[in-house]
């Protein structure tokens, strides 16, 4: 997996509207013009900001990532996507607290 492709996907999708607007309409073609796997993909997709955390990406980036493009939003719900419940280690952004 490619930590920098990862992050290089995450800033643009942070600070440019027309790429966020292109991932709303159809995530996989927007993804499709990075040097992605399958993994990393569906990460993106499925917005696994504990994944991608694990992967080494910027867990600011991961926290801009869900607030601006997630379905949900909600940084209650980003926090439980980083400790599922009844999950005993720690949560990795150390950016945020519960």
């Amino acid at each position: 997996m490619s930590r920098n492709v990862l992050e290089r996907v995450l800033h643009q999708l942070s600070v440019d509207r027309t790429a966020k607007q292109r991932f709303r309409e159809d995530a996989s073609a927007y993804l499709a013009r990075f040097a992605l796997t399958q993994a990393e993909h569906d990460m993106l997709i499925s917005f696994d900001v504990l994944g991608l955390q694990q992967a080494g990406v910027n867990p600011m980036l991961t926290m801009g990532f869900w607030q601006e493009l997630s379905p949900e939003r909600d940084l209650r719900a980003y926090l439980m996507k980083l400790r599922p419940v009844g999950a005993s280690k720690a949560v990795h952004s150390a950016a945020l607290k519960q």
